[in-house]
């Protein structure tokens, strides 16, 4: 399935957006600091929903990568709504969107971990010369 397709990803798609429409009401030297950060951390975030969907390997760590700058992006928009540049429905969308991502990512790390852990024991149990 291509990476485009996964809500996860469309997810994120819709979060950059929502925070690149946002940026008005934000005075320039956070925007281009902070702010700007939190759209990197939501653009690096798609790029790890990319990883973790062509690489078996690295799946795990692209996860746990996305709930990272997640959690970045989390902190600001709290930061950005505290200091009055985000309206209460503007953050309210944004942390919604948030949560949402951070379940898809969470599930998707959980099942990743559960299938490594049952082809260890597949791969153990056919490597055992003892086994009747």
């Amino acid at each position: 399935m291509l990476s485009e397709n996964l809500q996860i990803y469309r997810d994120l798609f819709e979060l950059s957006k929502a925070l690149l429409t946002y940026q008005t009401n934000v005075p320039r030297m956070v925007r281009y600091g902070e702010y700007g950060k939190a759209v990197a951390l939501a653009c690096e975030a798609m790029d790890m929903v990319y990883v973790a969907n062509s690489n078996q390997c690295e799946r795990e760590w692209a996860t746990v990568r996305i709930l990272q700058t997640t959690g970045g992006i989390r902190s600001r928009v709290r930061l950005f709504l505290e200091m009055g540049y985000l309206g209460k429905k503007q953050g309210t969308y944004l942390a919604l969107l948030i949560d949402k991502i951070q379940k898809q990512a969470t599930g998707w790390r959980n099942k990743t971990i559960r299938q490594s852990r049952e082809a260890a024991m597949r791969a153990t149990r056919e490597d055992n010369p003892y086994r009747g």
